[in-house]
């Protein structure tokens, strides 16, 4: 696995350095002290994983993180902190780990091997991020809803886990001050076929089952941090920071069984 490693003090890239050298398939290809020379060399080399400084001068771990994202979707990413503050930014950033100083070396083994098992596990095409706010991303890339309430329902569905849930559940969650009369039970079917639709421009549109007024997702069609987590995933657990959903309101009672579930 070829490495790099990006931070703006050389102390720092140095005990990293240090402390993974007795890592297996781990070869340190290279070492930077600034984003833009890190950035211009991923593009022309082969990388597997960059660990990355969140605080450096000029450009920082964070936006250096989402260019190089944006370049090569496959790579992974470990960040390193001061602050477990910056950790919550790069966890909705979608990365493979953090670090938050000072670590163990047992700690950034793990997070190595973490990230390694990512690479050579096959990733499905559609990966639902539910920690912080709610994403869903195709082949690495995230869908740009064009209703705000067809993503919401999507949220909803990807909550149940695939359990099925009826118009009527719908509208009560989406639409808790509106009479469950013909309109709104008009408006809820036109959500559904809005969402159906945008789901098709990806190519998706499977993932969304309905029939007779009952909705579900094929929940093998998806990776999920949310279903990682509840499998027992312990990277899922270290990078949920108590944040779930955090734009629907109906998402607080699953937060609350998260935290009973982790505790």
């Amino acid at each position: 696995m070829k490495m790099i490693i990006v931070d703006s003090e050389q102390t720092d890239i140095d005990i990293f350095a240090y402390e993974s050298k007795e890592i297996e398939d781990l070869e340190i290809v290279h070492t930077f002290e600034n984003g833009v020379d890190a950035y211009t060399y991923v593009r022309e080399h082969p990388v597997d994983l960059v660990v990355l400084g969140i605080q450096m001068e000029g450009m920082d771990g964070l936006a250096l993180g989402t260019l190089l994202k944006r370049e090569c979707p496959d790579l992974k990413i470990i960040y390193i902190t001061n602050s477990n503050e910056y950790a919550k930014d790069a966890v909705r950033l979608q990365v493979d780990g953090y670090l938050t100083k000072p670590y163990s070396s047992g700690e950034l083994t793990f997070c190595i091997e973490a990230a390694r098992q990512k690479m050579v596990r096959p990733a499905r095409r559609i990966f639902a991020k539910t920690f912080g706010h709610f994403d869903l991303y195709v082949d690495g890339k995230p869908i740009m809803f064009r209703s705000a309430k067809a993503k919401e329902l999507l949220a909803l569905l990807i909550d149940r886990e695939g359990g099925t849930v009826n118009s009527d559940q719908i509208i009560g969650t989406l639409w808790e001050d509106r009479p469950n009369d013909e309109n709104t039970q008009n408006l809820c079917s036109k959500i559904v076929r809005t969402l159906k639709k945008e789901l098709a421009e990806y190519h998706i549109e499977d993932l969304l089952i309905t029939n007779r007024g009952i909705r579900r997702i094929d929940k093998d069609m998806l990776d999920c941090d949310l279903y990682q987590l509840l499998s027992g995933d312990e990277t899922a657990a270290e990078q949920y920071l108590g944040e779930y959903m955090i734009e629907y309101s109906w998402a607080e009672s699953r937060m609350a069984s998260l935290e009973k579930f982790l505790s």
